[in-house]
């Protein structure tokens, strides 16, 4: 399922189209997370969710936030 086209859900909180819901396609789950991380935090977005070419659910707000809030493991770096 991670390898599946889908869709980063995302509601516009600013401009002309103010409460509308806009969609990026990426070709994975992974791909629609990172892009969300750029996006998190800032004020004209809000991430809403990842949907299949369906328009089913596959990762829901809470889920997206909680992953763009933190960076994968590959992304810490040690030191010491």
């Amino acid at each position: 399922m991670a390898l599946q086209p889908v869709r980063l859900v995302l509601l516009l909180l600013a401009g002309p189209r103010e409460g509308d819901n806009d969609f990026l396609e990426f070709s994975s789950i992974e791909d629609a997370v990172a892009y969300g991380r750029d996006l998190n935090g800032t004020s004209r977005f809000q991430l809403e969710g990842i949907e299949d070419a369906a328009g089913r659910t596959l990762v829901c707000y809470d889920d997206l936030r909680d992953r763009c809030r933190s960076w994968p493991h590959e992304a810490q770096r040690s030191f010491g």
